[in-house]
C-alpha cells in the first residue's frame, strides 16, 4: 500500500535550548541550535523511513534545496517549488522545560504553482494497490482555506484512505468532505466539537473516548486523538479504544504527535493490526521520538 504524505507549508525547525530560564524583554544567550526540516507530514515520512517503510513525501518546497535535502536523508519526495525562501519555525526551550515559539507563516504560493501541485498530486494517487494520503499541517498565504476539502475529494475520489492533520478553519473546511481519519490533539478536537474534556488520565481518556465516538457517528470520520500525558483514544467503525501515554525522558516538546500518527498508520492502516495494538505501539513511538 502506497502512502504519501501532503505539506503544503514546509519549515526549518531552529530549536535553542538555554541552560538558564529564558527571561522576555532581557538579552537571553543561547548555543547554537538544532536545525531540522520540518511540516508535519514530512515528519510523518521521515518517522515511517525510520520504521522501515517508505512514502511519497509531497509539498509546495521554497527553492532553496529543501526537497533535496530530504531526498539526501533517504526519503522519496515529489512535489513543486516556488521562489523564495523556507520559512522557519524558531523554539526556545529553557532549564525549566519551559518552550517559547515563534513561527513564520511561509511565502505566498501562485495559482500557478497550486494548479502543478495539485496535477501532481493526481498523477500520484494514480497507483496499484491501494493508497493511504496525509493532508496535514498549515496553508501558505495565497491558497484558500477549502484547499484540503478539495484535496481530499480529489484523493477519495481515486479511492485512497484519506487522514486529515490541520486545526482552525481548515479543519473545518477538510471535515465537509469526510476524510476517512482526523488526527487532532485536545485542543484541536475541543474546538471542532464545541465542548471541553474534563479529568485528568484515566476519566479524561473515557470522557474523551465517549466525545470522540459520538463525533464519528455524527460525522462520519474516525477519530485519533492525542491526549499528551494522559494518553489517547481512537473512535471509529472498529469500536472506541483507548491507551495511556508511554513515560519518556523529555528531550523535546514538537513531532512527537507525528511519530504516533506514522506508528498508527503503519501498524493499523496498513499491516492491519487492531486498534488496542496499534495504539499501544503508536504511543511507545512517540514516547521514543520526545527521548531521542
Amino acid at each position: 500500500m502506497k502512502i504519501i504524505t501532503v505539506t503544503l507549508n514546509p519549515c526549518i525547525d531552529a530549536d535553542y535550548k538555554l541552560t538558564a530560564p529564558f527571561i522576555a524583554g532581557e538579552l537571553n544567550r543561547v548555543p547554537e541550535p538544532s536545525i531540522t526540516y520540518s511540516g508535519k507530514g514530512i515528519n510523518v515520512s521521515k518517522a515511517l523511513y525510520k520504521m522501515g517503510r517508505d512514502s511519497v513525501a509531497m509539498g509546495i518546497f521554497a527553492s532553496d534545496g529543501m526537497d533535496r535535502e530530504l531526498r539526501k536523508m533517504g526519503i522519496c519526495v515529489s512535489g513543486v517549488n516556488r521562489p523564495g525562501n523556507v520559512r522557519r519555525n524558531t523554539a526556545i526551550i529553557d532549564s525549566n522545560g519551559v518552550q517559547t515559539q515563534i513561527n513564520e507563516p511561509g511565502q505566498a504560493v501562485s495559482e500557478e504553482k497550486l494548479r502543478e501541485f495539485i496535477g501532481l498530486y493526481k498523477s500520484e494517487l494514480n497507483c496499484q494497490g491501494g493508497c493511504v494520503v496525509l493532508l496535514s499541517g498549515s496553508i501558505p498565504p495565497g491558497i484558500s482555506k477549502d484547499i484540503y476539502r478539495k484535496l481530499c475529494t480529489i484523493a477519495r475520489n481515486a479511492g485512497a484512505y484519506v487522514i486529515l492533520d490541520c486545526d482552525g478553519e481548515a479543519l473545518k473546511e477538510g471535515m465537509e468532505a469526510i476524510p476517512d481519519l482526523i488526527k487532532p490533539n485536545r485542543e484541536e478536537f475541543e474546538e471542532i466539537n464545541g465542548k471541553k474534556l474534563e479529568g485528568l488520565g484515566e476519566e479524561l481518556r473515557i470522557n474523551a473516548a465517549k466525545e470522540a465516538l459520538r463525533f464519528h457517528l455524527t460525522n462520519h470520520s474516525s477519530v485519533l486523538l492525542t491526549l499528551g500525558e494522559d494518553g489517547s483514544v481512537y473512535a471509529g467503525p472498529e469500536g472506541c479504544f483507548m491507551t495511556e501515554a508511554h513515560k519518556a525522558d523529555i528531550k523535546t516538546f514538537k513531532g512527537a504527535g507525528d511519530s504516533f500518527l506514522a506508528a498508527f498508520v503503519l501498524y493499523h492502516i496498513v499491516e492491519d493490526k487492531d486498534c488496542e495494538t496499534s495504539l499501544v505501539l503508536a504511543s511507545a513511538a512517540a514516547a521514543r521520538y520526545l527521548s531521542e
